[in-house]
């Protein structure tokens, strides 16, 4: 009896999975292997300024156009399901820019009549400034402080909200896209370069090209930060010298967004294209 235990054992112990060589992935960063999980398809503009919450609900801008000219509408995607649905509260067409404080669970939106916030228990948005306030981007940094941009004679000025005044920042001006990481760093898009502004500098510093036409965005996971800005590139933190292009991005990207467990979603027009990184592996005995 105790031979046949031992037996069973060693026969056990022999069994163990290994990756297959034969596993495929629709894209690759650096060692991360990621295949698209599902397919949220709107209602046929571009998704832009993407975001993750916490509970890994998906707010998006949609961008478009139609008879009766652009509108820019938020939508959410709630954990799983596959359906956009719209935020009620909010103005028609004219909702421009979210950003989302996972330090206190709030979530914001920068329309042509003010800025509203998300309630989870209603879920509904409602208007928490001036109705008059109108602004174009909103970006919350670590500590909880919003960061609004408005076009004041062509150029897009950056300004601290305190309360119901405005500081004004010279030094963040005239850019297309801004994104604050969880360091205080502020990047951003000024005539087809990448900038940033670390906080630890009073200058921004150059990072190199992008592609620019009128939609982008800025995103970061873990030491690494990622602009969507009709193809897909990266640099790591710490060696800012080399962005790298993603390749097999199958069209034209205008977002990108991460979610806690380092799965995220790209937006195309007419959807978003949620990848999940994937082990592929085979049973050996």
């Amino acid at each position: 009896m105790k031979l046949f235990i031992l037996l069973l054992v060693t026969k056990a112990c022999l069994c163990f999975d290994v990756p297959a060589t034969s596993c495929k992935s629709d894209l690759s960063i650096d060692n991360d292997k990621y295949n698209v999980s599902e397919t949220y398809h709107t209602d046929g503009g571009y998704p832009t300024d993407a975001h993750f919450d916490d509970d890994g609900n998906i707010f998006y801008i949609e961008a478009g156009s139609n008879f009766n000219g652009y509108y820019f509408n938020a939508r959410i995607i709630p954990l799983n399901s596959t359906t956009p649905q719209n935020i009620p509260g909010l103005p028609d067409g004219v909702s421009y820019s979210i950003a989302i404080d996972k330090n206190n669970k709030k979530v914001y939106f920068s329309t042509g009549d003010g800025i509203f916030s998300y309630d989870y228990e209603t879920q509904k948005a409602t208007l928490m400034s001036k109705p008059n306030a109108k602004f174009n981007m909103i970006s919350i940094d670590k500590d909880g402080n919003k960061y609004v941009t408005k076009n004041v004679d062509g150029i897009e000025e950056v300004y601290l909200l305190v309360g119901e005044s405005k500081i004004r920042f010279k030094t963040l001006e005239a850019l297309d896209e801004m994104a604050i990481d969880n360091k205080n760093n502020f990047y951003f898009i000024r005539d087809e370069k990448l900038f940033v502004l670390k906080s630890t500098l009073s200058l921004p510093i150059v990072l190199g090209n992008v592609t620019y036409d009128g939609m982008a965005q800025i995103s970061f996971y873990e030491e690494r930060v990622f602009v969507a800005s009709s193809n897909l590139t990266y640099f790591h933190e710490n060696d800012t010298r080399f962005m790298k292009i993603i390749n097999n991005i199958p069209e034209k990207v205008s977002a990108i967004a991460f979610d806690k467990d380092g799965n995220f979603v790209l937006g195309l027009l007419g959807k978003l294209l949620h990848y999940k990184k994937h082990q592929c592996y085979l049973r050996k005995n």
